[in-house]
C-alpha cells in the first residue's frame, strides 16, 4: 500500500513538471469520459433504472395484438380483464386503466380541463401504491349505477387526487379529504391524494396521459358489457413470484386460442395475447436509439484514449534515458510498469473529474434536447450509479491508453538508450505502434462520421416530407363540452357551430374546425373496414384510423381533396351514412377506379359493420409519426360518431396565430365562461415534437463525429509532428544532395495520407457493419448510404490534408546545415 501512495505521489510531480502535455492529455480524456458519462445516465435512467413500483420487474403489460391487420396495442374489454382473472394461474392479479380529459368545476378554483385516469379498484394495491392521505379505492367506489336510476339519487364518484394536483391546486391543504368537486358536472367526493411522483409508464402507442391529475375507478358492470370488441382498458398484471414471463405468455396463448375459436371477429384479425415486462415495453421503441448513442459515445472515448497514447508514447520516447538509467540500477520491468500505469491513472481520475463536471453540463443539453418519445428523461442525473460508472470509465482508460506505452518504454535498447541514440528496430516499433494508433483513430472517427452523415440525411428527408397539411400559421386548442351542462348531441352541434362562426369573424382568421383526434397526438383511435366481399371473407377487413371532423377541417389544414367533396353542415345534420377516405386506402380498395359513390363496410359506432357511401378522397395525412406513413384513414362527420364532446379546435391565421389567443378565449369566455380551454399549441409545434427523436440523434451523433474527426486529425498531426522532429537530419541530407521542398512536402504528407487511406479503408468496412443497427433510426435512407459513404471520405480527406501540410510545411524550412551539425 505505501509503495502505491509513493507511485501516485511520484506520477503527480511528474505531471505537474509537464503542465502543457498533462493538461492537453486531461482535457483530451476529460471530453471522452463526460461524454460517456452524460450518456450513460440517459441508459441508467431509460434503460437500466426499475420503475418506481414496488418489485416493478413483476410488472407484466397484456396486450392485444390483431396480426392480420398489422395492430399492435390493442386495449381490452372488461370481459377479457374479468377472464384473465379467471383463467389464469400465474399472475396476482390485473388492473385496467384508461384516461381522458374532463372539466374541473365547483371546487371554488378556476374551470381547467385535466387529465383524470380511470383504473380498476385495486390499481394501487396492484402497484404497490399508498395514499398519502385519505384511503384507497375499493371495490363498491366502482359498483355500477342501476338503469333508470334518478340523477339526484346518484351517489358521487370516488376521486383521489394526485400529490402535484393537490399542491398546486389545494396547496397540500389536508381537509380536502370529503369535499365535493364537479367533473364534467358529475360530482365526485375527494377520498385521497396519491404520494409524489405516481405516473403511468406506458408506451405512446397506447394513448394514455403520463400523469393525471385526478384519478378515479369506472363504474363498469361487465355483466352487461355489450361485446368484447368494445375495448376500453389498457391491462398491467403483476407476476407471481414463482411465475415466469413464459409460463405467463403460455396461459395468454391459451385464452386467445380459445378467443379466436369462439369470436370470429378475433379469429379473422388474427387476434394475439402478449405478455411483456413493463420496463421492456416502454422502452423498445428508443432502446435502438439509447445503445446507438452509447456505442458512438464509447467510440469517443476510444479515440480519446488512442490520442492520449499517442501522447504518452511520445512522452516515453523522451524519458528513454531515464528509464534505461533505472533500468540499469536494478530497477525491474514490472516495477517501472507500475509506476507509468500510475502516471496513466493520475492522468484518467483527472480526466474524469473533469468528466464529470462536462457530464453535468451535458445532461442540461440533453434534457433541453428531449425527444417526446425518450420516457424517465426527467430522472437524468449524477447519482451513485453514474459516479461509479465515471470511475470504472477513469480506470478502464487508464489500462486502455496507458498499457502499450507502458510495455513499449521499458524495452529499450539499454546501450543506445544510454547514448541518447535507440536502436533502429527500437524506433521502428515505436513508429509502428504510433501509426497503429492513428489508423485506428482514423478507423472509428469514419465509422461516427458515417452515422452522423445518415442522421443528416434522415433529417433532410424529415423535412421534406410531405404531412398532407400545411403546420403554417395554425393554432391548436382543445376544448371540451361538460355533458351536465350539453347532454345532447343537438346542444353540443349548435355550440360548434356558433362558436365556429364566432372565431371565424376574428380578425386575422381564415379558416376555423375542428376534429377528433388532431394528426400527431398520441392514441389515434381507429377500427375495422372492409369492401363487399368482406361479407363473404373477413380475412378482407383492414384496421384504419377514424377521424370525427367539423366541416371546414380540409380547408382549414390545407389537405387537397383528390376526388369527390368534402362535408357539409347538411352532413352534419343529416342521418345520411357517408364517409371520406384518404388517398391510401382508395389505393387498396379502389386501385383502378373512382371511389366516390362506392360503399364499404365501417365497424364504428355498432357492434356489426355498417354500410358507408363515400363522397369524397383526401391527400393522407401522416398521424401517428412524420417518419412513417402510417395507416390509412376514414373520416366522419362528428354527428355520425354521437357528436363528440373533446373536440380539437384548428384555426388558420394571417400573421402568428399564438397571437390569436386571447382573442380566442374571450370568445369562449362570451359563450361559456365555465368552459376552460387547453393545450393551446400552434401546428408547428407539434410538427416540430414529432421530430425531435430524429433531431436528438442527429445532434448526438454529430457532435460525437465532430469531436472524433478533431480528435482523429490532432492524433495525425502529432503523429507526423513528431515524424518530422525525428526525421530532421534525414531532411537535412536529402536537401543538401539537392531535394526540392515540393518533394520534401510530398515525402511527410504522402506518409500521413498513407496513414489516413488505411484508415478509411478499415472505417468503412466497419461502417457498413454498424450501420445496420441504425435502421430504427434513419427516415427515407438505407443504412448504406452512396452518397454519405462517398461525401464523409472526401470529407476526411480534405481535413487530413490540413493535418498532414502543416508538419509537412514545417519540414520544407528546415535548415540543412544546422540539422546536420545537430546530428
Amino acid at each position: 500500500m505505501e509503495s502505491i501512495r509513493k507511485d501516485l505521489r511520484f506520477a503527480i510531480r511528474m505531471m505537474l513538471r509537464t503542465p502543457a502535455f498533462t493538461l492537453i492529455a486531461v482535457l483530451t480524456i476529460g471530453l471522452g469520459i463526460g461524454a460517456n458519462t452524460a450518456i450513460f445516465s440517459v441508459v441508467h435512467a431509460v434503460l437500466l433504472k426499475p420503475l418506481p413500483y414496488e418489485d416493478a420487474d413483476q410488472l407484466m403489460m397484456v396486450w392485444g395484438n390483431l396480426t392480420n391487420r398489422n395492430r399492435r396495442h390493442w386495449p381490452m374489454s372488461p370481459i377479457d380483464l374479468r377472464e384473465f382473472r379467471e383463467q389464469t394461474k400465474s399472475f396476482e392479479g390485473f388492473a385496467g386503466i384508461v384516461t381522458f380529459q374532463q372539466t374541473l368545476t365547483g371546487d371554488q378554483g378556476d374551470p381547467v380541463q385535466i387529465d383524470v385516469g380511470g383504473v380498476t379498484p385495486n390499481f394501487n394495491s396492484l402497484m404497490g401504491v399508498k395514499p398519502v392521505l385519505g384511503r384507497d379505492f375499493v371495490p363498491e367506489d366502482a359498483t355500477p349505477i342501476a338503469p333508470n336510476t334518478d340523477l339526484s339519487a346518484i351517489p358521487p364518484a370516488s376521486v383521489m387526487l394526485s400529490y402535484e394536483f393537490w399542491q398546486g391546486r389545494y396547496g397540500g391543504d389536508p381537509g380536502v379529504i370529503g369535499r365535493t368537486l364537479e367533473l364534467n358536472g358529475n360530482r365526485a367526493e375527494i377520498i385521497g391524494v396519491m404520494p409524489p411522483g405516481v405516473k403511468l409508464h406506458v408506451v405512446p402507442e397506447a394513448g394514455l396521459a403520463a400523469a393525471p391529475e385526478i384519478w378515479t375507478t369506472p363504474r363498469i358492470n361487465v355483466d352487461t358489457w355489450p361485446s368484447r370488441s368494445n375495448v376500453i382498458y389498457r391491462v398491467v398484471g403483476r407476476l407471481r413470484k414463482d411465475a415466469t414471463p413464459a409460463q405467463a405468455q403460455a396461459e395468454m396463448d391459451a385464452i386467445a386460442s380459445r378467443v379466436r375459436e369462439e369470436n370470429r371477429i378475433a379469429n379473422t384479425a388474427g387476434y394475439e395475447l402478449e405478455v411483456i415486462p413493463m420496463r421492456s415495453d416502454l422502452t423498445a421503441e428508443v432502446r435502438p436509439v439509447v445503445l446507438a448513442l452509447l456505442g458512438a459515445v464509447g467510440f469517443v472515448l476510444l479515440i480519446a484514449c488512442a490520442n492520449v497514447s499517442n501522447l504518452l508514447l511520445v512522452r516515453a520516447s523522451a524519458r528513454e534515458r531515464e528509464i534505461a538509467i533505472r533500468t540499469a540500477l536494478g530497477g525491474g520491468r514490472a516495477r517501472i510498469v507500475r509506476q507509468l500505469l500510475s502516471e496513466s491513472a493520475v492522468l484518467a481520475l483527472a480526466g474524469g473529474v473533469v468528466g464529470l463536471g462536462l457530464a453535468v453540463a451535458g445532461m442540461r443539453l440533453l434534457v433541453a434536447l428531449r425527444p417526446g418519445n425518450l420516457p424517465r428523461l426527467d430522472t437524468v442525473g449524477v447519482d451513485p450509479v453514474v459516479l461509479g460508472f465515471t470511475l470504472a470509465a477513469s480506470l478502464l482508460a487508464a489500462v486502455v491508453f496507458g498499457t502499450l506505452p507502458a510495455v513499449q518504454a521499458t524495452r529499450p535498447a539499454l546501450a543506445g538508450a544510454l547514448k541518447d541514440r535507440g536502436s533502429s528496430a527500437q524506433l521502428r516499433g515505436q513508429r509502428l505502434l504510433r501509426n497503429g494508433v492513428v489508423i485506428l483513430e482514423v478507423a472509428l472517427s469514419v465509422v461516427l462520421l458515417i452515422g452522423a452523415g445518415l442522421m443528416v440525411r434522415s433529417f433532410a428527408e424529415l423535412q421534406k416530407v410531405n404531412p398532407g397539411y400545411n403546420g403554417e400559421n395554425l393554432l391548436t386548442f382543445r376544448l371540451a363540452l361538460p355533458g351536465s351542462r350539453y347532454p345532447t348531441d343537438e346542444s353540443k352541434d349548435v355550440f360548434y357551430r356558433q362558436f365556429r362562426e364566432r372565431i371565424a369573424a376574428l380578425p386575422g382568421v381564415r379558416n376555423v374546425s375542428s376534429v377528433f383526434a388532431i394528426p400527431l397526438e398520441p392514441g389515434q383511435f381507429g377500427g375495422r373496414y372492409g369492401p363487399e366481399e368482406a361479407l363473404v371473407d373477413e380475412t378482407r377487413y383492414g384496421q384504419a384510423t377514424y377521424r370525427a371532423v367539423e366541416p371546414g377541417y380540409f380547408r382549414t389544414m390545407q389537405t387537397r381533396l383528390l376526388e369527390g367533396r368534402v362535408f357539409t353542415d347538411a352532413d352534419q345534420r343529416d342521418s345520411a351514412l357517408v364517409v371520406i377516405i384518404d388517398e391510401k386506402l382508395k389505393r387498396l380498395l379502389w386501385p383502378n377506379r373512382s371511389a366516390v359513390g362506392q360503399r364499404m363496410l365501417i365497424r364504428a359506432t355498432t357492434l356489426e359493420p355498417q354500410w358507408v357511401e363515400v363522397i369524397g378522397v383526401v391527400e393522407h395525412q401522416r398521424s401517428e409519426t412524420l417518419a412513417r406513413d402510417g395507416r390509412e384513414t376514414v373520416y366522419f362527420t362528428n354527428h355520425y360518431l354521437g357528436t363528440i364532446g373533446n373536440m380539437t379546435w384548428i384555426v388558420r391565421t394571417a400573421g402568428n396565430p399564438l397571437d390569436l389567443v386571447s382573442q380566442v378565449k374571450a370568445a369562449i369566455g362570451g359563450m361559456d365562461p365555465l368552459l376552460p380551454v387547453s393545450e393551446i399549441r400552434d401546428m408547428e409545434d407539434r410538427m416540430h415534437d414529432a421530430m425531435s427523436g430524429t433531431r436528438f440523434a442527429l445532434v448526438l451523433i454529430g457532435v460525437f463525429g465532430a469531436m472524433a474527426l478533431v480528435m482523429a486529425s490532432l492524433g495525425l498531426y502529432g503523429v507526423l509532428s513528431y515524424v518530422v522532429r525525428q526525421r530532421t537530419a534525414e531532411i537535412g541530407v536529402r536537401m543538401t544532395f539537392g531535394a526540392e521542398p515540393g518533394n520534401i512536402l510530398r515525402l511527410v504528407v504522402g506518409q500521413g495520407m498513407a496513414l489516413t487511406g488505411i484508415g478509411l479503408g478499415f472505417g468503412l468496412i466497419g461502417a457498413v457493419w454498424a450501420t445496420r443497427f441504425m435502421s430504427a433510426l434513419l427516415v427515407d435512407v438505407k443504412p448504406v448510404d452512396p452518397l454519405t459513404f462517398a461525401a464523409v471520405p472526401l470529407m476526411f480527406v480534405s481535413v487530413a490534408l490540413i493535418a498532414c501540410y502543416v508538419p509537412a510545411r514545417r519540414a520544407t524550412r528546415v535548415d540543412p546545415i544546422a540539422a546536420l551539425r545537430q546530428e
